[in-house]
């Protein structure tokens, strides 16, 4: 889409996001929950923060944590840092295990989880603090909308590499992945939404 068609990402973050919003709606039964939207610092994060705009917009209280400096966020998903900064919503950051802990009771006191830390490119096992943040969002008994693919599950094999998000929806792009149809990626995919 992006190299062959020339659209520009940030219009395809902007549609993931609307996507992912969609179906964190469709899990609560009222626009005064709070949602807290957990991205990591790359395009899947960004994909999160566009999700969380709109979520802004349709009057959700927002907890957002980001797995990284927000100062350090590149390109596209900097646009929606710096977006919703100046909607007045706090960009929480998480830089350690620690940290992750802390957010534990945050995250529990939350209707809807989003989890937009690690996407399709994510190799290997997970590392802190996305593996603490993983846990917490396991600990936090919420449902869990899942941006692309669940966390911490390999797109390609469907095997979870350390810890991986079990949710209750995930919302991917394009075409499923194959991951979420292999091996544990339906334990921990639920509800797949193309």
């Amino acid at each position: 889409a992006i190299e062959t068609l020339g659209i520009p990402r940030l219009l395809l973050m902007e549609h993931a996001g609307l996507a992912v919003a969609r179906a964190v709606r469709d899990l609560t039964s009222t626009s005064s929950a709070t949602i807290a939207v957990c991205c990591g610092a790359g395009f899947n994060g960004g994909d999160g923060l566009a999700a969380a705009r709109h979520l802004q917009e349709w009057g959700y209280a927002l907890r957002i944590l980001v797995a990284g400096r927000v100062d350090r966020l590149r390109e596209e998903p900097a646009t929606f840092a710096r977006i919703l900064q100046r909607l007045g919503v706090v960009l929480r950051e998480c830089l350690t295990a620690e940290e992750a802990a802390a957010a534990g009771p945050w995250l529990a006191e939350s209707a809807v989880l989003v989890d937009a830390l690690l996407g399709i490119g994510a190799r290997g096992a997970v590392r802190e603090p996305v593996a603490s943040l993983i846990s917490r969002m396991s600990g936090a008994g919420k449902p869990v909308v899942a941006v692309d693919i669940p966390s911490g599950l390999d797109g390609d094999s469907g095997r979870v590499q350390g810890a991986a998000v079990r949710a209750a929806v995930t919302v991917t792009f394009g075409l499923p992945k194959r991951g979420c149809l292999m091996a544990e990626g339906p334990a921990h995919t639920g509800e797949l939404i193309v």
